[in-house]
């Protein structure tokens, strides 16, 4: 390994219960030096988050599947840029997974 990287596998981490049918596993947590948090959320089909309003920046990158947030749906590469201040409803009709970046934490 290279002085200062680190690696971590999605397989190496637990699923998280976020909502019923939402599920995280978290890749990278913030620290207090690096606030940062990478995280893969995968959603059932069916599976809707409810309001998610964000005080903090988030970066999504739909991996697979169908993800919508209650305005538009969009399919596997597009990225999703969340400004503080803004307001989503996660979902997904039939199923989908997400790599979240929070740069700034959660």
């Amino acid at each position: 390994m290279l002085p200062g990287f680190s690696v971590t596998s999605i397989q190496d981490t637990s699923p998280l219960g976020v909502t019923d049918g939402i599920t995280a596993r978290v890749v990278k947590e913030g620290t207090e030096e690096d606030p940062s948090v990478v995280m893969e959320l995968t959603f059932a089909p069916g599976a809707a988050f409810g309001e998610d309003a964000h005080s903090l920046p988030e970066i999504l990158l739909v991996t697979e599947g169908v993800f919508s947030d209650g305005h538009g749906e969009y399919g596997k590469g597009t990225v999703i840029v969340g400004s503080p201040g803004s307001v989503h409803f996660p979902q997904s009709k039939d199923g989908c997974t997400v790599l979240a970046f929070h740069p700034a934490g959660r």
